[in-house]
């Protein structure tokens, strides 16, 4: 199925903060692990430690990429490892099992059909791997992307959110957001459509992307407008333009929620 997105508006949106990146990027990793695998050096650690977030960043990801490719060819048991670091040290998700998570990862590496359900955890993987390929789905990216759709009118259609544990997030719920705006949708014809237990799940099939479909779509319309947005010497890296979404969620993106965001009356008369 084919979706149609505004590049230019999402570009737009975009623009007023790419230039402070930087600034804006406060993810900060423990590495400590790194120097056990070799691939930092004590006296780097240090560095890198006390460097800004972004820098650290970039350094990692440059770092990482060459040593998972290594690895794959060279390692097989080293690059499930760096795979682990990846997703549960530097990503922060940490519940799954290590055994099914590398038989995620290698799902992810083989096949060009991509399953929602630990999409955040899988695509973490292919982004340091192939970041001119693959973004990062997480909670973050899509609450970002899916505000700027609907704020800006830039899609019909948005994108499931995987599940997150930010606070802000969770008290401004994206997806509440989305239905409400589309509240005509949701009102049933009679009470007695309210029965049917999948009744959200039909109605949600209307403005929702598939999960099926989802990563796929996500991330060729984030390369239509990385492409835009990155004329510089980041415009061959996807996530400069996943750091961008990510970093926006629970600040730019909140405060622009509450600024524009409103409900002017609930009927009391009934």
């Amino acid at each position: 199925m084919t979706y149609n997105f505004d590049i230019d508006k999402i570009v737009n949106y975009l623009s007023r903060y790419k230039s402070d990146l930087s600034n804006l990027y406060t993810w900060n990793a423990n590495i400590s692990k790194l120097v056990g695998y070799g691939i930092l050096s004590e006296e780097e650690r240090l560095k890198l430690d006390s460097s800004s977030p972004f820098d650290k960043e970039i350094f990692l990801k440059n770092r990482i990429n060459q040593r998972l490719h290594e690895a794959y060819k060279t390692d097989i048991d080293f690059f499930h490892k760096l795979c682990l670091w990846v997703i549960k040290d530097w990503g922060g998700i940490s519940t799954s099992k290590d055994n099914d998570t590398i038989q995620l990862v290698t799902n992810f590496l083989n096949t060009d059909s991509h399953p929602f359900k630990r999409i955040a955890s899988a695509s973490k993987v292919g982004s340091y791997m192939f970041p001119e390929k693959y973004i990062i789905y997480d909670s973050r990216v899509a609450y970002s992307l899916n505000w700027i759709l609907l704020a800006e009118g830039a899609g019909e259609k948005f994108f499931p959110i995987p599940d997150g544990r930010n606070s802000k997030m969770m008290a401004l719920d994206m997806n509440v957001l989305i239905r409400l705006f589309n509240i005509e949708n949701y009102k049933p014809a009679t009470i007695k459509d309210l029965d049917n237990r999948l009744y959200i799940n039909k109605k949600d099939k209307t403005l929702y992307i598939p999960e099926s479909e989802s990563y796929q779509v996500l991330n060729e319309l984030i390369k239509e407008v990385h492409h835009k947005l990155w004329v510089s010497d980041k415009a061959d890296k996807l996530y400069y333009t996943e750091m961008l979404l990510f970093s926006i969620a629970d600040r730019e993106v909140f405060q622009d929620v509450t600024s524009r965001v409103s409900i002017n009356s609930i009927d009391r008369t009934l």
